[in-house]
Parts: structure tokens; C-alpha cells; sequence
């Protein structure tokens, strides 16, 4: 029986060292998970709901910001592409993944006038480049137009 004693107290320990990981990991407004006396396993499926709660309703909203996002919003190229980038994975947390080809063409879609050179060939680009490319070939792009206007 003592080795089932030192077992249960080694889960104990264990269960309790990853549930303190939790809380100090998770940002404040999650700490709505904590309960005294819970295990692991409860405070991770307690913040897995709340992240999967209203799953669909997240998805259209999140669809909706990911299809009106456009450049004219944003400072520049690299601050346009990671809120799109964002929003794709945010999409793919809640089910509704994004390909690269939809998320290369989403964003030359709301390139602003200026990059209508580059949006021109990327998207003659068969296949497509991967996003990351796509972005270099936008952020040169502006460092061009930046030239130019100075």
C-alpha cells in the first residue's frame, strides 16, 4: 500500500504544480476558472469551454472582420498582413481554418491603390505564393513607394 500512497501523492503534487502553471499563465480576466479543491483536467476543460462557447457565432464574426479587412485601416503593409494573419488564426482556434491561397487573396484584395502592381502579380502567381512570401514581396513594395514619395 505505500507505494499507492507515494503514487497518489506524486499525482497530487504533479496535478497541482500544472494547475499553478495555469493560473499564471492565463491572463486576469480567465481567472473566472478558478474554483478551490479542482483538479487539472477540470480547470482545462472549464477554460476549453470558454473558448469553444458560441463557437459559430465567433466564426461569423470572425469571418466578417477576416473579408472587410483592408490596408486603408492600418499604418502599414506589416500591420495590415498580422491582423489578417491574426484573424486567420483565429479562425482555425474555432474550427473554421483558412487556407493560404484564401488568405493571399484576401490580402491583395484590400491592398490600396499604390500596391495594385504587386497585388497584379501575385496574383498571375500560379500557384500563389505562401503568405509570408506574399508579405516580403508587399513589404519591398512599400519601401519602393517610400522611396519614391521622398
Amino acid at each position: 500500500m505505500p507505494q499507492i500512497e507515494e503514487a497518489q501523492e506524486l499525482w497530487s503534487t504533479l496535478d497541482a504544480t500544472i494547475l499553478q502553471w495555469i493560473y499564471v499563465t492565463i491572463s486576469h480576466d480567465l481567472h473566472t476558472i478558478l474554483e478551490t479543491d479542482t483538479t487539472v483536467m477540470e480547470a482545462w476543460n472549464r477554460l476549453r469551454d470558454k473558448f469553444q462557447d458560441n463557437k459559430y457565432s465567433r466564426v461569423v464574426t470572425l469571418e466578417h472582420d477576416f473579408t472587410h479587412t483592408d490596408m486603408a485601416n492600418f499604418p502599414n503593409v506589416f500591420a495590415y498582413c498580422q491582423h489578417l494573419k491574426s484573424l486567420s488564426n483565429q479562425l482555425k482556434n474555432v474550427g473554421s481554418p483558412v487556407d493560404n491561397n484564401r488568405l493571399v487573396l484576401q490580402m491583395v484584395s484590400g491592398l490600396t491603390e499604390p500596391y495594385n502592381g504587386a497585388t497584379t502579380l501575385i496574383r498571375q502567381s500560379d500557384p500563389l505564393p505562401h503568405f509570408y512570401q506574399a508579405r516580403s514581396m508587399l513589404t519591398l513594395e512599400e519601401v519602393g513607394l517610400a522611396k519614391k514619395a521622398a
